[in-house]
């Protein structure tokens, strides 16, 4: 009900006012922001470019030492809004941009028509300033008379260390590179992208390629150091590359790790890349972007021999100087395992097995791990794969990395002819760093390490973990120091004297993919060994994919290159020993032919006939001390006093084989 004051008369007259109130301001609205939505967007003024924004700066890449590897800066470039200048005012703001960077006649034209066009809205003036330039721009735009002109700074990556290959940088392969959107890709740069990349706290967006001088903030985030040498690295990349060339190979590829730590040392393969053009690279041949180190798996051949005698080992089967029955052949069903040469040597020792590189006899090695059930044998050796660290990826800190081909046991049975083939390395795919690992575990007493790049990385942070007995790493290491102390050929090629070497040599098919069978003439050849010294031994693995050989005689086995993966390791073992310096070995006779040996008879003549006359007149002496010490003993039970140790006045103290005594 109304009061007496109220009237609805004057109500509904309010009500209309306000409806048509709201109803104007709402066409008015729909006007504005549908109708004169474009026009209005055109006119309205883009707020001026300042020097100073937020930024995200990548870190720096050093080596072990602290060399520099890799750094982002930045440049400028000189832009122009043509739209935001005004009219009439081209000529002063080109004016003022020839008082600063003393513009050429034609340059300036440029300039004055490119302002000059109402129409435009973005154009590059100058593609890149230096860093002077862009600070006395900057200085210009802060007081508010180049209103148009923007600086827009561009980061970019720098590999500054040239590689040992010519127009390549070092470590491309396992640095990367940075994209154009600023992330990591590939090596590296894609692996630890998150931790290389910080918001820069001052956001200064001035910063030129060389660096920043004078009092300009220069922000850098906590540099990335490598566990690489950078001279020892260049070393490397510089003497595969040689024998690349001499062998006429495919490409050649090495790592060298600390044994002791997992720490990689050098990681190379030829050819390699320009990073700081690496998308021109990829245009012309992307293959030289591939990290042929750890995303390459191939097949080793017989340096997995040693594994396999590693295996027995470990169960007590055999010792290194156990017999073994070689053979011309060992028939599996339908398949017959021979040796490379098509013949036999007879009774073998273990050591000599590897040694000699003998297939049949490493099959029947294999075969003992469980002389009645192939299944077992099968797990078995698997097994000490897995133990040693080979089987799946080593998890070394960086991008794209292999992990081989191993056929576990566990989940697919083997016939009799896979074991015997697995024995010597056929039918399994490995990387370099499995390999290297698994040496390391021979090499440092029984652990398995975790190879890794960063110094400080989560790789750096896993403890080496013990997988076998002392001994039996120390005879599978002592069995690797006589592959090489005694094969001639060997020997010749890989030792250094004064420093322990031990290794296996590799040589296995290639199977052509895209034919479907194996490439002829064309082998992988590697090489695995360690150089010791003291209180120091490095592994390196060696790959030369498909050279060309200079020889092959496929009835005797032979395949001979103009550089034998074998030296390629003693080339890169000495480079090592130089740039990490590594000590001698304290025992006198390393990195030289073992006494009794072929390769002493041959390499080293008189030093091993007067190695062999001191054993013997030492084995003499001793014979002379045994008889007089069972004379002396029988004399006392006599009753008759003896002479003292050593005493020469007793008649009997001096009989014996070199005494004159009947």
């Amino acid at each position: 009900m109304l009061g007496h004051t109220d009237s609805r008369r004057r109500m509904v007259a309010v009500l209309l006012v306000f409806a048509i109130f709201a109803g104007a301001t709402g066409v008015s609205l729909a006007y504005w922001q549908v109708v004169a939505a474009a026009e209005l967007t055109a006119k309205m003024p883009r707020p001026a470019p300042v020097s100073a924004t937020e930024r995200t700066v990548r870190a720096d890449i050093v080596d072990r030492e602290g060399k520099l590897l890799a750094r982002t800066a930045s440049f400028d470039s000189l832009d122009a809004h043509p739209d935001l200048v005004g009219p009439g005012r081209a000529e002063a703001v080109v004016d003022t941009l020839d008082d600063i960077l003393g513009l050429g006649a034609e340059e300036r034209e440029r300039f004055l028509a490119a302002l000059s066009d109402p129409t435009s809205k973005h154009e590059v003036l100058r593609a890149k300033l230096t860093f002077e330039q862009s600070k006395a721009i900057a200085s210009v735009l802060d007081g508010g008379t180049l209103r148009g002109i923007a600086l827009t700074s561009h980061p970019t990556r720098r590999y500054t260390v040239n590689g040992g290959q010519n127009g390549t940088t070092l470590a491309a392969h396992v640095l990367g590179y940075v994209r154009a959107d600023n992330r990591g890709g590939e090596g590296i740069e894609n692996h630890y992208d998150e931790r290389l990349t910080t918001a820069d706290p001052d956001s200064l967006d001035l910063a030129s390629i060389e660096g920043v001088p004078g009092t300009l903030p220069d922000f850098r985030p906590t540099e990335l150091r490598l566990t690489l040498d950078a001279g020892l690295q260049k070393q490397v990349e510089k003497e595969l590359n040689t024998v690349r060339i001499a062998n006429r190979a495919k490409s050649v590829s090495a790592v060298v790790m600390d044994a002791h730590t997992g720490a990689i040392l050098a990681a190379a393969s030829v050819p390699s890349y320009d990073a700081n053009r690496f998308a021109a690279e990829w245009t012309e041949d992307r293959n030289q972007l591939r990290n042929r180190v750890f995303s390459d798996q191939f097949e080793p051949g017989s340096v997995m021999k040693v594994f396999t005698a590693t295996a027995a080992l470990d169960r007590k089967l055999v010792t290194p100087t156990t017999i073994i029955q070689d053979e011309k052949g060992l028939k599996f069903w339908n398949h017959t395992v021979r040796n490379a040469d098509k013949g036999s040597m007879g009774p073998l020792k273990v050591k000599d097995v590897i040694a000699l590189s003998r297939n049949v006899a490493t099959a029947k090695l294999a075969k003992r791990l469980a002389p009645n059930d192939t299944q077992l044998a099968a797990r078995r050796l698997y097994e000490l794969w897995q133990k040693v660290g080979m089987t799946g990826p080593t998890g070394a800190d960086i991008a794209n990395e292999a992990r081989g081909t191993w056929n576990d046991p566990h989940a697919r049975a083997w016939a009799a002819i896979d074991l015997a083939n697995a024995a010597f390395g056929q039918g399994v795919a490995v990387t370099l760093p499995q390999l290297a690992r698994g040496f390391s575990t021979l090499v440092n007493g029984g652990y398995v390490v975790q190879p890794h790049l960063v110094a400080d990385g989560e790789a750096a942070g896993v403890e080496p973990r013990p997988v076998l007995k002392p001994n039996v790493a120390r005879q599978a290491r002592d069995i690797l120091v006589h592959v090489t102390g005694s094969v001639p050929r060997l020997a010749a090629g890989s030792l250094i004297k004064g420093y322990t070497i031990g290794g296996k040599t590799g040589t296995a098919q290639i199977w052509d993919v895209r034919k479907a069978k194996w490439k002829k003439r064309r082998f992988n050849h590697n090489f695995v060994g360690f150089v010791g010294g003291k209180r120091q031994d490095v592994v390196i693995a060696v790959r030369i994919e498909e050279p060309v050989p200079t020889t092959i005689t496929a009835s005797q086995g032979i395949i001979l290159l103009e550089d034998e993966s074998f030296e390629v390791f003693r080339i890169l073992g000495q480079a090592a020993i130089e740039h990490l310096d590594i000590k001698p070995s304290k025992d006198a006779n390393a990195g030289q032919p073992i006494i009794g040996t072929a390769a002493a008879r041959s390499l080293d003549p008189v030093r091993n006939r007067e190695a062999l006359r001191d054993a013997k007149r030492k084995a003499k002496q001793n014979e002379r001390r045994e008889a007089k010490a069972a004379k002396a003993g029988q004399a006392t039970t006599a009753g008759v006093p003896a002479g003292g140790e050593g005493d020469d006045s007793d008649p009997a103290s001096r009989t014996g084989p070199d005494s004159g005594s009947p």
